[in-house]
């Protein structure tokens, strides 16, 4: 008689895929997430958008996957890890599906904000393996999910190019084909994903909200200060938005007794570290995201530059994205022997060599190649070693709450580096024919930033592992000798009797 198979069983079946699918939604949340920015030119030739409307679809794109990676990480422990995956796998297939049929810029526009929770993926897979896997286990599993990250890279940039190519420019392709794979994953995630009972915890909706308005307000201001004018009534209302609401938030959670994300995990060993990593890497992949793509497909006319096509950018970060996932495998299994801390120097580091010789080195597409696969083998490292940094020192149930909070600094931090790159590239512009196109050496100052970054970053974990290596060097201190029942402690009398 054949054994039938019982709850246990099916928990273990789906904890075995785990790892795999939480990294495959990763995947499909960063591609589809980075593909858009391959396609602006083609969109804006197709919907007739101006450089206003694309600079609007990309900044919507920002706020929303930001705002949906804060907020997906502590809601998955309120409403459930599996059921929220797929669900945000189910909205990007919605989104995609939008914004393939999209008439204008105004409903591409919307079909990309409906997209948005797919954009949480990335952050949602972190706290959900952060919370099913401890020890070695999660140090394996965390350097898979670096890998998948890079994988993500390469998907974004050279899947997009490459699909757009074989449909001859119809970017609707791109958008189409990922509304497929997208459904398919929320139906992988909904059967392989455990944990889908959720909690017995409230919905914190009040803290969501100023969340998400403080986010909005802060990240609008880093996308269109530069634009808008620093010192603009604009720039200073979001400003002082942003800071009443994020403090209204803060003093909100830290008087509830069960809040969306708890504030109070921040001063735990590990979490503050962590979180600097997150703002580190993503100001620097920001940098490099922004600047490298637009830097290769300069005509040739502007003394850089090769005219490269979507595909053929895509080809040229192939390294890249092949780099990132190769090191955040390997620099897994190196956080169980080294410090996550240690990791991260080497890493932030090798980041910031690269960007540094980028900024001189930038002659030929083979340099930028060659030099962009050298920050991607940091990069990946970094992102493993900012995850167990992060995630280690915090208990299970507490992983979605300092998952999301990380998440969130890391997009202001995406925001500020690209506003930041965005004004050097805007310092001096050059005629490239019948266009304008920044100067070669506003792209060096933009590396050197970059690469100024990483150094600052890798210093900082420098310091933290030294710091927490000489806490780990120092002697404990003497126990007190226990005391026998029914006698006195040696020294000034405390008062108390002790019982007998």
């Amino acid at each position: 008689m054949p054994a039938l198979s019982t709850p246990a069983d099916e928990v273990i079946g789906r904890d075995r895929w785990l790892v795999p699918v939480a990294g495959l939604c990763q995947l499909v949340g960063i591609a589809a997430y980075l593909m858009v920015f391959t396609l602006l030119g083609q969109i804006g030739a197709s919907l007739h958008a101006s450089v206003p409307q694309l600079g609007w679809i990309v900044i919507a794109t920002i706020i929303t996957g930001t705002v949906s990676a804060a907020l997906f990480p502590a809601l998955g422990s309120v409403i459930g890890q599996r059921r929220l995956m797929a669900v945000a796998m189910g909205c990007l297939a919605v989104g995609s599906v939008v914004s393939a049929t999209a008439p204008d810029a105004a409903t591409l526009l919307i079909g990309r904000v409906l997209a948005a929770p797919g954009f949480a993926a990335s952050s949602l897979s972190i706290a959900i393996v952060g919370e099913h896997r401890l020890g070695r286990g999660r140090s394996r599993s965390f350097g898979v999910l670096a890998a998948f990250a890079g994988a993500a890279a390469g998907v974004g940039f050279t899947l997009g190019g490459a699909l757009e190519a074989a449909a001859r420019g119809d970017w609707r392709t791109v958008f189409a084909a990922m509304a497929v794979v997208s459904a398919i994953t929320a139906v992988v995630a909904a059967i392989t994903i455990p944990g889908g009972t959720p909690t017995s915890r409230h919905a914190d909706i009040p803290g969501a909200v100023l969340l998400a308005g403080a986010l909005v307000a802060a990240l609008l201001l880093m996308t269109e200060g530069a634009v808008w004018g620093w010192t603009s009534w604009r720039v200073i209302a979001l400003f002082a938005t942003a800071l009443v609401l994020l403090t209204v938030w803060a003093v909100t959670e830290l008087r509830l007794a069960d809040p969306l994300i708890r504030l109070g995990v921040l001063p735990l060993p590990g979490v503050v570290g962590g979180t600097v990593l997150f703002l580190v890497t993503a100001a620097t992949v920001g940098v490099v995201n922004l600047t490298v793509p637009p830097f290769l497909e300069a005509p040739a006319a502007a003394g850089y530059g090769e005219a490269a096509s979507v595909l053929d950018t895509g080809r040229d970060l192939l390294p890249f994205a092949l780099a990132i996932t190769a090191a955040g495998f390997v620099a897994g299994r190196l956080t169980q022997r080294w410090s996550p801390r240690l990791v991260a120097v080497v890493a932030l580091g090798c980041e910031a060599l690269a960007l540094g010789l980028l900024a001189g080195l930038h002659r030929t597409t083979d340099q930028v190649v060659i030099l962009l696969a050298l920050f991607g083998a940091g990069h990946g490292g970094a992102l493993a070693a900012q995850y167990l940094t992060l995630t280690r020192p915090v208990p299970p149930a507490a992983v979605g709450a300092v998952t999301g909070l990380a998440t969130a600094a890391g997009g202001v931090s995406g925001a500020v580096a690209s506003a930041v790159a965005t004004a050097l590239l805007a310092g001096r512009l050059v005629h490239a024919g019948t266009i304008e196109v920044p100067a070669a050496a506003d792209y060096a100052r933009a590396w050197l930033y970059a690469a100024a970054v990483a150094a600052a970053g890798a210093l900082a974990a420098a310091l933290s592992a030294a710091r927490v290596r000489r806490g780990s060097l120092r002697p404990a201190p003497p126990q007190t000798p226990a005391t026998p029942t029914g006698s006195r402690p040696a020294g000034p009398s405390s008062g108390r009797r002790t019982p007998r």
